[in-house]
C-alpha cells in the first residue's frame, strides 16, 4: 500500500502546480510550463495515472474501510495506516486571478452544485465516496463499472469519478472521469474525458435514475465552452440547475487540454460569479440574481482571497479537525455539508461529547 502512495504523490511535475511558494502570481506561465511539461513527457505522466487503478486495487481489496463513522475522526484513519488513501487524489482548483490569453478559445466554465466534493470509486461490486480528505462518506451500489454485485464479472472492474454529492436528493453531480471500467482515462484531455462521460451516460440511463442496483442517482455537470457569445449567455442565465435545487456555489473553469491532476493546479481556476467581471473585464454581462449576492463588505479579489486565506488559517489550529479543513476555495461550506450528511446517516455518536463538541466545532467553521 505505501509504495502505491508513494508512487501517486510523487512526480517530477509537482513544483509546477502546488505553487506553494509561487502563490496565485505568473498565473500564466505556469499554465504555459504545465501544458508544456504534459506535451513532453507524455510517458512519465501516464505512469503517474496509472498509479490511481493500482491505489483502489490495493485500498479496495484490503477492505479497509468497515464502516463509514471510523474514517471521520480526523486523526484516526485505518490501523496499520497514517494517513487516509485517497487524501488528495481529486483535482484542485485555484483562484483564477487573471484572465487566461486564450481563455475564448481553450476553456470550459462549469456551473457547481453546493455539496461535498466528492472521489467515486465502485469497484469489488460496492460504490464507495470518499470526502476530500480520503474520508468515506457512503457506501452503496450503482450501475456504474464494478458498482454493485452483479456488475463485477469475470475480470475485476473499476470506475473512478469526480463530483459533487447532494445528500438530499442522493445525487453525484459528475465533474471528471478518472477511470472507466478499468480504463485509464486521466491521462485523456479535459474534451475528450468529457465526451466519454456523456457517451457512457447515454449508453447506461440507469445511472440517471434510483434503482435496486443504482440506489445513487449520477448527472453530468455541462462543461460550456467560453467563447464570447457562450460566455456572456451562460453569465446572464439563471438558475443553471431547474429550480436553484440544488443552489449554486460557484464557477470551476477548465482548460480544454489539461490532464486530469492530482493536487491544485492552475489550468483549474475557480470564481464566485460576481467575481466574473472583475477578472474577465466589465463587458461582461451578469445576471443581477449573482450581483446581489456579493457580500456587503467585499471590496476587490484580492483582499476577499486574503481574508478567505487567514480564516483558514486560523480554522487549521484546531490540530484535531486539520486534514478535514478546506484545501482549496471551491467548496466554502463543503465541510458543513460533510458534518450534516454524516450525522443523518448516524456517524456521529451523539453519546460521544468529544465527538460531539467536535461536530459542533466544524459546524462553526
Amino acid at each position: 500500500m505505501e509504495e502505491v502512495l508513494e508512487k501517486l504523490s510523487k512526480t517530477k511535475f509537482d513544483g509546477l502546480y502546488k505553487n506553494n511558494e509561487r502563490g496565485l502570481e505568473n498565473q500564466e506561465e505556469r499554465r504555459k510550463e504545465m501544458l508544456h511539461f504534459q506535451k513532453t513527457n507524455r510517458s512519465i505522466l501516464t505512469d503517474k495515472f496509472r498509479g490511481v487503478l493500482g491505489l483502489v486495487e490495493a485500498v479496495e481489496e484490503s477492505n479497509i474501510f468497515q464502516e463509514e463513522r471510523v474514517a471521520y475522526r480526523p486523526q484516526i484513519y485505518v490501523a496499520g495506516f497514517n494517513r487516509a488513501a485517497y487524501k488528495d487524489v481529486l483535482m484542485q482548483s485555484e483562484w483564477m486571478v487573471e484572465k487566461p490569453h486564450d481563455f475564448h478559445e481553450n476553456w470550459y466554465v462549469v456551473p457547481c452544485p453546493k455539496g461535498i466534493r466528492t472521489l467515486v470509486v465502485a469497484s469489488q461490486g460496492k460504490t464507495k465516496l470518499y470526502s476530500r480528505d480520503g474520508s468515506l462518506v457512503r457506501t452503496s451500489q450503482s450501475a456504474l463499472p464494478g458498482g454493485n454485485p452483479f456488475s463485477m464479472g469475470r475480470n475485476s472492474r473499476c470506475c473512478i469519478l469526480d463530483g459533487f454529492f447532494v445528500s438530499i436528493t442522493n445525487t453525484v453531480y459528475i465533474l471528471d472521469l478518472l477511470a472507466w471500467n478499468s480504463h485509464l482515462m486521466a491521462d485523456g484531455e479535459t474534451e475528450f474525458r468529457h465526451y466519454w462521460m456523456l457517451t457512457q451516460l447515454e449508453e447506461n440511463p440507469d445511472l440517471g435514475k434510483r434503482t435496486k442496483d443504482n440506489q445513487i442517482k449520477f448527472k453530468i455537470i455541462p462543461k460550456v465552452p467560453c467563447d464570447r457569445q457562450n460566455f456572456q449567455e451562460f453569465m446572464m442565465r439563471f438558475p443553471h440547475f431547474p429550480n436553484c435545487d440544488p443552489k449554486l456555489d460557484g464557477l470551476l473553469f477548465y482548460h480544454k487540454k489539461t490532464h486530469y491532476i492530482s493536487g491544485s493546479t492552475p489550468l483549474v481556476g475557480w470564481l464566485y460569479p460576481y467575481m466574473v467581471p472583475e477578472v474577465f473585464g466589465k463587458d461582461i454581462k451578469i445576471n443581477l440574481v449573482y450581483t446581489m449576492e456579493k457580500p456587503q463588505n467585499y471590496t476587490n479579489q484580492a483582499e476577499f482571497i486574503a481574508n478567505f486565506a487567514k480564516k483558514k488559517s486560523r480554522v487549521r489550529r484546531f490540530d484535531r479537525m486539520d486534514t478535514a479543513m478546506l484545501m482549496s476555495p471551491d467548496e466554502s461550506d463543503e465541510m458543513k455539508l460533510v458534518v450534516d450528511t454524516l450525522t443523518e446517516s448516524g456517524a456521529f455518536d451523539t453519546e460521544d461529547p468529544e465527538q460531539g463538541n467536535e461536530a459542533s466545532a466544524i459546524r462553526m467553521n
